[in-house]
């Protein structure tokens, strides 16, 4: 597979969508197991074979081919594809999918792969342009509550942990139970959930960038200060444990 183009969207879109990208390739054939990530995706498929499955994740057959949306994950999931590969795909902010899913499969989302199919796959020159003043007013019918961007900036900047989420509920107006149902109505995940997610995938990055760092170091920079519960939780979200990927799975 050879990603032929990428764009980072501007202001205001840049608050839902982190990266467009252009993928194309012949003959391939792959199945791959990858972690729980921090991003949700929306990829539209117009040639060959390929499925994404998992958690949070809906394959929808269209007149132009397959759409698929995928959401945040507490577990890995699997990706399959065969013959000719010509995909978009749009990585979405974690809440994209929850803003996306119950239009998933509709007339707004079948015109949107018309559009990128018009202006990004059949053309020497990518009008992302076009493409991004759709997805701009797509988006802009939907509003970011403000209890969930506090929510976000503030797992940002301070250190994960047991204690994060009962000193933010302290800040909040509504009641812990409503701001639940409104952040899993956004991200398909509970609040705890998505900062075990980020938590895990700080550890990783971690594990990467500093290999003469011990685990034990590691895990508690995550925010873990349990060895067992952040090698359990390590493995549930990515395959295999933390030693794993530091001695190069």
């Amino acid at each position: 597979m050879n990603i032929r183009s990428t764009y980072s969207p501007g202001t205001p879109l840049n608050q839902f969508i982190d990266l467009i990208w252009i993928g194309d390739g012949t003959d391939l054939k792959m199945s791959s197991f990858h972690h729980a990530a921090l991003f949700t995706e929306l990829i539209f498929n117009y040639d060959g074979y390929f499925r994404v499955k998992g958690q949070n994740v809906e394959n929808f057959g269209s007149t132009n081919g397959t759409q698929i949306i995928s959401g945040l994950k507490s577990t890995p999931f699997h990706t399959s594809t065969s013959g000719t590969y010509n995909n978009v795909g749009i990585l979405m902010k974690p809440h994209g999918y929850g803003m996306l899913i119950e239009r998933f499969g509709t007339k707004e989302i079948e015109d949107l792969s018309e559009i990128i199919h018009e202006n990004l796959m059949v053309t020497s020159a990518p009008n992302y342009a076009v493409v991004e003043s759709y997805l701009t007013k797509l988006f802009g019918r939907g509003s970011i509550d403000p209890d969930i961007i506090k929510f976000e900036k503030q797992s940002s900047f301070e250190l994960l942990g047991s204690g994060f989420h009962k000193n933010f509920n302290k800040g909040l107006v509504v009641s812990q139970k409503s701001f639940i149902r409104k952040f899993k109505r956004l991200y398909h995940l509970t609040p705890n959930k998505y900062l075990l997610l980020k938590q895990v995938n700080y550890a990783s990055r971690l594990i990467q960038s500093n290999p003469n760092s011990s685990l034990t170091e590691i895990g508690l920079e995550a925010g873990f200060y349990d060895q067992s519960h952040f090698i359990r939780s390590f493995k549930t979200h990515y395959g295999y444990t933390p030693k794993q990927l530091k001695m190069g799975k």
